[in-house]
């Protein structure tokens, strides 16, 4: 197969992967996007990037991805199709630049086409490119990517730079290190005094988050039990082939293939999901999305040690399953969008229309929509904090009778909000 021949599978890829997913710009934002878009919409740019430049864990917590939200919710508000667009760009960004590193190391233009299919179809990462929510993902696999595409060139600073940044996109950028020491173990010159950087940076990064600044409890906080181990890793294990527990058999794939791709890929795999393995507070099927391009350079590699129809059969037998998981993930958040929008418009019309209202109790909510979502709605909206609390509680009670506050009742069977003004 030419090398032309492979770039024209690549760009018939990326045509699939945009008419699939063109149901996305029927969506709508969720609580976390209205969330981010409330703390970042007021505060300077500066103000974003501040931490980024910042070697301490606690004031640069996913900076990068906060500045994203700022810019774009500047030039786009709430027009949610323009944000799809971009979310969409950088995943087929991200299909190219892991198709470069496929090939770069080595892989077969076959192989190629069949991981970075594999990669770009896959039903687990289905809300990175649905929901602005997991730029975080998405923009870090993009600085991860390019970050080795530079190391491999020779690039040593640029490729230190974008690392740097990936790091303030999401954490799971401080296993790049380690990712480029299975490189040069595997495919490199051994350039270990220039990777001692960074390495000294990762265990700079991952000291603080650990010792410094832990974070006590909630979802963000570490648990390193064999219990949690082994709740975190069946379920990100079933997300692989989307067949519960059949990750597991991955490295008898890389025994079987036995090629420095295919256990390059697996290091990455297992590397990028250390951090995750450790979080059962924050288990999400996206959250794949950087590991799998590990995932991606270890089918490569397996693929190129089997015949071309046993590629084919595999990905045959894949592919229905992968569409079924897809539709019903698709079906499910266009019904919960529909409503999240409908709550959304009517909190935007009572604010503009009611602007020295703050303080709100409320009875029922969209389904996927979580308070904290209801609150930064109107914080949104409003330009002001709010006070945000359920009707049937004791400070409900108290706001309802203080005669200030505005009843929100969402109403599932008619799709409604109602807002009783004070």
């Amino acid at each position: 197969m030419s090398k032309r021949t492979g770039w024209a599978l690549f760009l018939l890829l990326a045509a699939v992967i945009l008419i699939l997913n063109r149901d996305a710009y029927r969506g709508y934002f969720q609580d976390d996007e209205i969330n981010a878009m409330s703390w970042t919409r007021f505060g300077p740019a500066t103000e974003f990037l501040k931490g980024a430049l910042q070697p301490v864990y606690k004031n640069c917590f996913r900076a990068v991805g906060f500045y994203f939200f700022h810019v774009t919710e500047g030039l786009f508000g709430l027009n949610f199709p323009k944000y799809v667009a971009v979310i969409q760009a950088l995943h087929l960004l991200n299909l190219w630049m892991l198709w470069l590193l496929i090939r770069r190391l080595g892989a077969p233009v076959l192989a190629a086409c069949f991981a970075v299919a594999f990669f770009g179809l896959n039903a687990a990462l289905f809300d990175a490119v649905w929901k602005p929510a997991f730029i975080f993902d998405l923009l870090c696999a993009t600085l991860c990517l390019a970050s080795t595409l530079l190391w491999i060139r020779g690039w040593w600073i640029p490729s230190f730079v974008l690392f740097w940044l990936a790091y303030q996109t999401k954490e799971l950028a401080v296993m790049l290190p380690l990712v480029l020491v299975c490189y040069e173990l595997w495919f490199g010159s051994r350039r270990w005094t220039r990777l001692a950087l960074f390495l000294a940076a990762s265990f700079s990064f991952a000291f603080q988050a650990l010792v410094l600044h832990p974070v006590p409890s909630g979802d963000y906080s570490f648990h390193f039990t064999p219990l949690t181990l082994a709740h975190t890793s069946s379920f990100y294990a079933g997300k692989v082939f989307l067949v519960p527990y059949l990750g597991f058999l991955l490295p008898l794939g890389g025994y079987l293939a036995n090629n420095r791709r295919t256990w390059f890929g697996l290091a990455t795999l297992v590397l990028y999901f250390v951090p995750l393995l450790f979080l059962p507070g924050r288990i999400q099927s996206s959250y794949c999305y950087l590991p799998f391009t590990g995932l991606a350079v270890a089918l490569a590699g397996i693929a190129e040690t089997r015949k071309t129809w046993q590629v084919a059969a595999f990905f045959l037998l894949w592919l229905p399953l992968d569409m079924y998981w897809f539709n019903l993930a698709k079906n499910e958040t266009l019904r919960r969008d529909r409503d999240i929008r409908a709550w959304i418009d009517a909190a935007g019309r009572f604010a503009k229309a009611q602007p020295n209202v703050t303080e709100f109790a409320y009875e029922g909510m969209p389904d996927g929509y979580r308070e904290f979502g209801l609150g930064a709605t109107f914080k949104y909206f409003l330009e002001k904090n709010v006070t945000m609390v359920p009707l049937n509680s004791p400070e409900g009670a108290k706001l309802r009778q203080g005669g200030h506050a505005a009843i929100l009742r969402w109403d599932p069977a008619r799709h409604q909000l109602q807002i009783e003004t004070p």
